[in-house]
């Protein structure tokens, strides 16, 4: 979680889980429930679980990432290789050479640095370039998570996320866990982003991917990214067969934001016009009373703005899960009506790391 108000104090908490579900509502042991008023969850101390690296922007493309991928080879061969299980059910595994196959031949086409750094990576652990870019990529199609904007009665912003990545790759019936969820937990790093000798940006992400997943640029804004469900193939496939980089990747489109734009507005109006191969809604927060947004993306466009609103009794949040503005969620997946009734039941009042935690 974010907070980037006035005092610009920074933790962040990011965590891939299968939603903890109890109340009896229809969907029995899969309902939603609301754990504002239990015995507080929150523990600072989880967030030193999460390993902190550096990333030097000074440093060549080529070197700048080593450090990090070299320590998690095992890990990350585990990743690909849940991939691997899952898509081996087509054709004895041909589906999964077919893909590596296609981003081989597509990696010289992502725009710099990232084009350099997936070689380097690839070199540096002797993982093949074409199966780091089907890692990087995976985001495009494969994503699902929770975002939320809130404000403090005295107007110190927070930025909090759940990360539900994995699902429905693989179901471990012991652990009661998605099992690419549990090899993407162990990728799970922070990143502090530096240039010129100074902190530029903090970032989540997984070893081995390059974007970022959520960031904070301290006193200027925060950023998590939503999977927005459509399909990426109408622009994906050309990308692949015919090459090209005028379009972004979402999770690199959230570095470039990170280190390119200075405030919230810059940010703002870069997230609202780049093009993307996919949609995503985009969760930004700023450092003023009010700035937080909901920008709902097409490939080529915005088709919705939900801001902070003052003269809404409950405008002092923004939420955003998986779902346009104008749908109504999957019943098996409405996180959306549970995350604003929870919301509401913490009030105001009681927003700061441990409530949203709770939330």
């Amino acid at each position: 979680m974010l907070s980037t108000g006035a005092a610009a104090v920074c933790s962040l908490l990011l965590v891939g889980c299968v939603t903890h579900l109890a109340q009896a509502d229809g969907l029995g042991q899969y309902a939603g429930q609301c754990l504002v008023g239990e015995p507080p969850l929150y523990d600072p101390e989880q967030a030193g679980n999460v390993p902190t690296f550096i990333v030097n922007l000074d440093e060549s493309p080529e070197t700048r990432w080593n450090h990090i991928v070299v320590k998690y080879v095992t890990q990350i061969q585990a990743a690909l290789d849940t991939v691997k299980k899952m898509v081996g059910v087509v054709e004895n595994g041909i589906l999964y050479d077919v893909l590596v196959h296609f981003m081989t031949g597509a990696v010289d086409s992502i725009q710099e640095p990232y084009r350099t750094e997936l070689y380097a990576i690839a070199n540096a652990t002797g993982i093949s370039v074409g199966e780091f870019t089907l890692m990087n990529l995976f985001y495009e199609v494969s994503k699902g998570c929770t975002s939320i904007v809130a404000q403090d009665a005295n107007g110190v912003l927070y930025h909090a996320r759940n990360q539900d990545f994995g699902t429905f790759f693989i179901w471990d019936t012991v652990a009661h866990q998605w099992e690419q969820t549990e090899t993407l937990r162990n990728l799970l790093i922070n990143v502090n982003f530096i240039q010129n000798g100074r902190p530029l940006f903090f970032g989540v992400t997984f070893a081995g991917h390059l974007g970022v997943l959520t960031g904070l640029r301290q006193h200027a804004f925060t950023l998590s990214t939503n999977a927005r469900f459509g399909s990426t193939l109408p622009t994906l496939i050309p990308w692949l067969l015919e090459g090209g980089n005028a379009r972004h990747f979402l999770m690199y489109t959230d570095r470039d934001v990170m280190q390119n734009a200075k405030n919230f507005q810059e940010a703002k109006d870069y997230l609202s016009t780049v093009q993307l191969f996919g949609s995503a809604y985009f969760i930004l927060g700023g450092t003023q009373p009010g700035e937080g947004v909901i920008i709902t993306r097409g490939p080529n466009s915005t088709d919705h703005v939900a801001s902070m609103n003052a003269s809404d009794p409950n405008g002092w949040y923004v939420l955003q899960t998986n779902y346009d503005w104008d749908r109504d969620p999957l019943f098996l997946d409405d996180r959306r009506t549970p995350g604003n009734m929870c919301m509401q039941a913490l009030t105001q009042a009681n927003v700061d790391h441990s409530g949203l935690y709770q939330v």
